[in-house]
């Protein structure tokens, strides 16, 4: 079983996912990219969305916008890549038409990337949360119909309340990346009850997975991945 001791973030070592195969726990803080997903790009979802909700012609600039959000993300922050994401993928948009395209469309496509030693350990536990940088808006409907999560602390998008459109910004504290997903987690369990199971698969998910009791990820690294699915 992954070990429970504290380590200073910069260190952390975190074992597979495959150690907590068999073994069942109460409750569990998951990423979805990368980690319940096979993909660690969400970038064909936001297209998805940009074409289902919009139209061809924002799919095609979200596609052109591809090479900064891949420079954005790995050299400047994994949080304003995400913030370009959002904001051609959703400014202007009905919200109606954001949640019709997350119910109907995205599930089957978030379903056929399912890694299954990921599911396995997250269906065992009983309090399934999890946390993601992307929109709640867009992946609550697959992780509460179809991988049976209670609930998704997600990343907010800002809406216009005269309007009922998405305005492509996100709500405070902003995208949710790093210690912002801790935060999140930490205020979800109420601070002295914590996971009893954190997984992730990048360095931004250590923050959360820090403070769960038993901590896993996947091996293989995150950054060439990302390259190799969005390129």
């Amino acid at each position: 079983m992954p070990s429970s001791s504290p380590e200073p973030a910069s260190s952390r070592k975190f074992p597979s996912i495959k150690s907590c195969t068999g073994e069942s726990y109460e409750s569990i803080a998951a990423d979805l990219d990368g980690t319940l997903l096979c993909s660690s790009s969400s970038f064909p979802y936001f297209m998805l969305v940009a074409v289902e909700a919009g139209s061809l012609l924002r799919g095609f600039v979200l596609l052109l916008s591809l090479p900064a959000v891949i420079v954005s993300y790995l050299f400047i922050s994994e949080a304003l890549g995400i913030q370009i994401l959002i904001f051609i993928s959703f400014a202007g948009l009905k919200i109606r038409d954001i949640e019709l395209a997350s119910r109907a469309v995205l599930p089957r496509f978030y379903a056929a990337d399912v890694r299954g030693d990921s599911y396995e350990v997250f269906a065992r536990c009983k309090r399934k949360v999890v946390v993601t940088a992307n929109p709640t808006l867009m992946v609550e409907p697959f992780v509460k119909d179809f991988l049976g999560g209670d609930k998704v602390l997600g990343t907010e998008i800002e809406v216009n309340p005269k309007t009922k459109r998405a305005t492509g910004f996100v709500k405070k504290p902003g995208v949710l990346v790093g210690k912002w997903k801790k935060l999140a987690v930490v205020k979800e369990f109420g601070g002295e009850v914590v996971p009893d199971l954190g997984i992730g698969d990048r360095k931004t998910d250590h923050d959360f997975m820090s403070v769960c009791k038993v901590r896993a990820r996947h091996d293989c690294d995150f950054e060439i991945r990302c390259l190799l699915v969005l390129v």
